[in-house]
């Protein structure tokens, strides 16, 4: 059933054999998410899911698919009720191999203590045999480590495979920056910087006032050298102004401040997002009548 379903997928994807018509088949390889103890960092765990797929493809003559791909071509009630599976990693692998894949890559992380045992494997599907295996151990650290041995690990299981013109191995500085960004949302600055501006734009306004009644002080101090007028007024006049260079100088402290702040802040925004790009992968939306496909990803 599953091998009758997804060979209409196969035959109807731009990149088949047969519409591509290569002279050389390329090696064809679906790549399952890591498995990991429960005791796993999600983010770290799915960075690593996200760039595994990257790297083989930069190998020379090899095509990869990953499992988020497969679950986006497959709608959820067309998988599990046209190919009676559920979403698991053995159903997955048997859909791989519907899809005609060579072989699969897969990679178990257990956490023991502070340290990650790692095993990446790379089987042969059509004869069901190992054919790479690599065992790596990594002291636990921000993640990052994980990302590290990317290169070195795919490397490891295809020995055979140089890589295409102008790639170079390991994860791109892009994913890595995703893994650990920084700390703060992009509202924070924005509110930070807007009560820095509205201060500033007080202190602005109260500094326009207090020049006013300073010209006035003035004029009535000019005018009290000829004419005999209210003491109230000379005092008058100099306590507005008093009153309005307190203002603008609180108004100017707190823009001051708040835009220190914001500076500071500016260092530590997130500002592409980045802390949103390791959301875990959203199960595939059911289809109404449950059937049909939804395409997408590229092989």
């Amino acid at each position: 059933m599953i091998a009758l379903a997804l060979s209409i997928l196969v035959a109807a994807s731009p990149t088949s054999p047969a519409a591509a018509a290569p002279k050389t088949a390329p090696l064809r390889v679906a790549v399952l998410d890591p498995s990991a103890s429960p005791d796993v960092p999600t983010r770290p765990l799915t960075a690593l899911a996200q760039s595994l797929v990257p790297e083989i493809r930069k190998l020379e003559g090899v095509s990869a698919i990953g499992m988020a791909e497969i679950r986006d071509m497959l709608g959820f009630e067309y998988q599990r009720q046209m190919l009676g599976c559920s979403a698991d990693d053995r159903c997955l692998a048997e859909i791989a191999g519907a899809l005609g894949v060579d072989e699969l890559v897969t990679v178990n992380i257990v956490l023991v203590k502070k340290s990650y045992a790692v095993t990446l494997k790379r089987l042969d599907l059509k004869k069901a045999r190992v054919l790479q295996s690599e065992s790596l151990t990594l002291e636990q650290r921000d993640g990052e480590e994980l990302l590290a041995m990317v290169g070195p690990g795919i490397g490891a299981l295809f020995p055979d495979r140089a890589l295409r013109a102008g790639k170079t191995r390991g994860v791109e500085p892009a994913a890595i920056r995703r893994l650990n960004p920084p700390p703060l949302p992009r509202w924070a600055f924005w509110a930070t910087a807007g009560v820095a501006a509205v201060a500033l734009g007080g202190a602005a306004m109260s500094q326009v006032a207090t020049s006013n009644a300073v010209d006035e002080y003035d004029r009535v101090a000019a005018r009290s050298q000829t004419t005999v007028i209210p003491a109230s007024d000379l005092t008058g006049a100099a306590d507005r102004v008093r009153t309005l260079e307190g203002q603008r100088n609180a108004f100017l402290y707190v823009g001051a401040g708040f835009a220190v702040a914001a500076g500071v802040q500016a260092l530590f925004t997130d500002w592409r997002n980045d802390r949103g790009a390791l959301a875990p992968p959203v199960a595939p939306l059911a289809l109404e009548g449950g059937g049909g496909l939804q395409v997408a990803g590229r092989f």
